[in-house]
């Protein structure tokens, strides 16, 4: 039996009443995990006041079946309250315009986690051969929440997995995805990361404290043991003592100071006058956020060729 839905006069959706035993999940969903306890109260809700809302299906070619394309957490849900058909909405789709739906179904619920948001964004990236840019003005993000989002996808999966949502104020002692921003920074040392990370969860570390502790074992990663089993006072000498922020050399002080030693030395040594050039106390605010933002990247791939060049040394 189908319904067909009219708009401005002409035909909009057709809704069909399917079989539920026809309607097959998507085995590339992006979704992976379904809370039992939230698809239990939404089966109650099913059983009480019918499935509201339909379903989006594709039929599947040469059988009798459809693949779903949104829904699928209401489709569950009416399983287990043994409905027998489902409203749908049964669309011809294509694989790149049906993974761009579910992503974006997906990343309009709050209780997604921030992993499996992060694995389908880089699934459409992949399949379509996206930019980041062009997945943001896809799924209408901007493109440095795109990479914020991405960026979980660089942790260790146990620290990954353990990253709440928090749309609302989570929870004290959980990991949220600001603090997953500076645990990132960390990835030169995992061992120190896992540690940070225990740290926010014990100590219920707010993202700023994160920010704190995570800087000051950037810029001595050899007393990281000592800022780790410091009491909070004690911590916070260390902070006000390692994160003065350091003047950047006049540009003629830059090019007098440093003796290029090689190659690759001068491609580094001739970063420093265009920094030096930088006026800071000019920039409006959001040339100034970028900047930090610019930074903060261009100090994670020093530390990283330094973490390098250090493990090098030692077998010398």
């Amino acid at each position: 039996m189908a319904q067909i839905l009219w708009l401005f006069g002409e035909p909009a959706l057709e809704i069909r009443s399917i079989s539920i035993d026809q309607i097959v999940a998507d085995t590339a969903q992006p979704r992976k995990h379904h809370d039992e306890e939230s698809l239990q109260g939404l089966a109650d809700s099913i059983r009480q006041h019918g499935l509201l809302n339909p379903i989006t299906v594709t039929p599947i070619p040469g059988s009798s079946y459809y693949r779903i394309v949104t829904g699928e957490r209401r489709w569950r849900a009416a399983k287990l309250a043994r409905l027998e058909t489902l409203p749908c909405v049964v669309r011809e789709i294509a694989e790149e315009e049906r993974l761009t739906e579910q992503i974006i179904e997906n990343l309009q619920r709050e209780d997604l986690q921030p992993l499996e948001k992060a694995r389908a964004i880089q699934q459409i990236k992949e399949t379509l051969n996206l930019t980041t840019r062009e997945v943001a003005r896809r799924l209408g993000l901007s493109e440095r929440t795109v990479g914020y989002i991405l960026d979980l996808l660089t942790l260790p999966e146990e620290i990954g997995e353990a990253v709440v949502s928090s749309p609302n104020r989570p929870a004290a002692g959980q990991l949220t995805e600001k603090h997953a921003r500076y645990l990132k920074q960390l990835n030169p040392y995992p061992e120190l990361q896992h540690q940070v990370a225990e740290h926010i969860q014990q100590e219920r570390l707010n993202s700023e404290e994160t920010e704190k502790l995570v800087r000051a074992i950037r810029t001595a990663p050899t007393r990281a043991r000592e800022i780790l089993e410091s009491a909070p006072e004690q911590r916070e000498q260390i902070y006000q003592e390692l994160l003065q922020a350091p003047t950047v050399p006049a540009r003629h002080a830059v090019v007098e100071t440093y003796a290029p030693q090689s190659h690759a030395a001068q491609k580094v040594l001739d970063m420093l006058p265009l920094l030096a050039d930088i006026e800071v106390s000019r920039l409006p605010e959001d040339e100034l956020i970028a900047l930090q933002e610019a930074l903060r990247s261009l100090q994670m791939a020093v530390e990283s060729l330094l973490h390098a060049c250090e493990q090098r040394s030692a077998n010398f």
